[in-house]
């Protein structure tokens, strides 16, 4: 036999799985350039968060009563269902001196929710289609054996360093692409306010600031929060119904699940806000990033027991070669190196033969290589003899006593 609710049960109970999943996993590193903690923090974290908030309200609507209404003219008449189906589009609340204000959400907010997950995975879509493969590559094989203590450590900083040498001056498109992947981000949480404003009336943007300090009125229920979510409602119907005739029907109706839609919104709020707080300071940070002495701060690190140099100097004379784009990816490469490799990538960066190596022109390196591959390969002249004739010597070309005429 079917127990009711039991499919459902389950499928709660294995979204509350992943969403746990996420957060006891350790978290793997992040390896493409155009990808970051606070991309992450809205692709995956805010999409699973809305998610199941979706899952949440879904299960409350078809596993259990969320309307309870009576008659005000006769309580004890049972209302009719297809009273109740009008009453859970279109209950309202009188306020004193306001107009009547109609909870049209109450039906629908799931599938916002629903759709609202879809809107927050756009910025992994964008970063995604952004990224540098040999970067990647790069930052992968950095990420995975940077808690190694043998010499791999060392020949990825040699790659890493003859990559940046040979790509110097080209990664630009990498930052402002990272740079846009934040700003989209940024934009979709402004957007989810804007949205879920218009779906609340107006009521959700202030929506924390206004219900604090969260005193509750469980008589009269005056306070902001039970105003936004109220959970007693009215109903009407009338002529324009086509249900009653001529005669006008009021019904109180308890929505019982507004309980679970003012703390899920709540929580929805306050994380709302502090992840647009975090995307527009990182957005700040990524701009900071063009000054000088930013700049220097970012890359420093502590000095190793054999450096020659102060870093402050090395790191001036590196920076001093490099675009935005280049302090950018120095600074993702540095999460994934230790202080001694990060100095020694610096080092190597700051050599003068890479420096005369990035500032000779790519075309003499060819002519020049293609002129020594033509003298290893030239062939040596042949002495050659001279023609068999009847002046072998060429001293007989010329007799004494002809005065230099030609003589037979």
């Amino acid at each position: 036999m079917a127990i009711v609710g039991h499919g459902g049960t389950d499928i709660i109970r294995q979204l509350v799985g992943n969403v746990v999943n996420i957060f006891k996993k350790k978290r793997p590193p992040c390896t493409s350039p155009c990808d970051g903690f606070i991309l992450k923090m809205h692709y995956q974290w805010t999409f699973w968060l809305l998610l199941a908030g979706f899952s949440f309200v879904w299960y409350s609507w078809y596993h259990r009563d969320v309307i309870t209404c009576v008659n005000h003219f006769n309580a004890e008449t049972q209302v009719r269902l297809d009273y109740i189906n009008i009453c859970l589009s279109y209950p309202y609340i009188d306020e004193p001196g306001k107009e009547r204000r109609y909870l049209l959400y109450y039906r629908w907010i799931h599938w916002i929710l629903f759709v609202l997950a879809g809107i927050y995975y756009i910025p992994r879509k964008f970063s995604k289609n952004a990224e540098n493969p040999k970067v990647k590559k790069l930052i992968e094989d950095l990420a995975i054996h940077s808690a190694r203590y043998d010499h791999a450590e060392r020949e990825l900083v040699d790659r890493a360093a003859r990559y940046i040498v040979f790509n110097l001056r080209t990664h630009n498109g990498i930052y402002f692409k990272f740079l846009g992947c934040n700003i989209i981000a940024l934009m979709v949480d402004i957007c989810t306010f804007q949205i879920l404003d218009f779906v609340f009336q107006g009521r959700f943007t202030n929506f924390g600031w206004m219900a604090f300090p969260y005193n509750r009125d469980p008589v009269n229920f005056s306070d902001y929060m039970s105003r936004t979510f109220p959970p007693f409602a009215n109903c009407e119907l009338d002529f324009n119904n086509k249900l009653v005739a001529r005669r006008t029907e009021t019904l109180g109706c308890h929505l019982t699940i507004m309980e679970l839609y003012e703390k899920l919104f709540l929580f929805i709020w306050a994380w709302l806000i502090v992840l647009t707080f975090v995307t527009c300071a990182y957005i700040i940070f990524l701009g900071f990033m063009w000054l000088p002495y930013f700049r220097l701060m970012i890359l420093r690190v502590a000095k190793p027991p054999n450096a020659k140099e102060t870093v402050s100097d090395t790191i001036v004379n590196v920076i001093n070669r490099c675009k935005i784009g280049d302090v950018y990816l120095l600074y993702r490469l540095k999460q994934h190196l230790s202080h001694a490799r990060f100095y020694e990538l610096l080092t190597r960066l700051d050599d003068p033969e890479m420096v005369q190596l990035v500032s000779e022109d790519p075309a003499d390196r060819v002519i020049q290589a293609k002129n020594q591959d033509n003298l290893r390969h030239r062939q040596q002249k042949m002495n050659v003899g001279a023609p068999k004739g009847k002046f072998a010597n060429p001293a007989e070309i010329f007799m004494p006593g002809t005065n230099g005429f030609l003589v037979e």
